[in-house]
């Protein structure tokens, strides 16, 4: 009886722990995105470009610093960007201009999620409207 317990125990043990690791997939992969990837990503959503053009140039206390050659001019665009939670907060910084951050209550609110392989960046708009642009996570490496 002891050994038919102790069996009994060992196999329903080993379906637990083969249970583990796909309980907490969904959390690693959103772990392993970065500042910088998040910061790139809301970039293109709130200017209306293509990711793949953002430029990470530094993090520095958490801080990402991204920026974009606009090809219709080639002018440089650049934006220094933090999380506080969901939400990315964000200024400029264009050597001419390094600005405010976004925080008042008339800006809009940027805001990022992972829904499975996808970053979300939402854009909530003071007059309640909202945009939201999804971005392959693989895409954002």
């Amino acid at each position: 009886m002891l050994l038919e317990n102790t069996i009994n125990g060992l196999f329903h043990m080993k379906k637990l722990l083969l249970l583990v690791p796909l309980v907490f997939t969904t959390p690693v992969q959103a772990s392993e995105i970065t500042v910088g990837q998040i910061c790139k990503a809301a970039s293109a959503a709130m200017f209306g470009r293509d990711h793949k053009i953002m430029q990470l140039d530094k993090i520095e206390s958490g801080t990402a610093y991204i920026h974009y050659i606009r090809q219709n001019d080639s002018t440089r665009w650049a934006i220094k960007c933090k999380l506080i939670g969901d939400q990315v907060m964000w200024a400029s910084d264009n050597p001419d201009s390094t600005d405010r951050w976004r925080d008042d209550p008339a800006d809009s609110t940027v805001k990022y999620a992972i829904e499975g392989k996808k970053l979300i960046i939402t854009e909530v708009y003071s007059d309640g409207s909202s945009t939201s642009n999804p971005y392959p996570l693989k895409q954002l490496k």
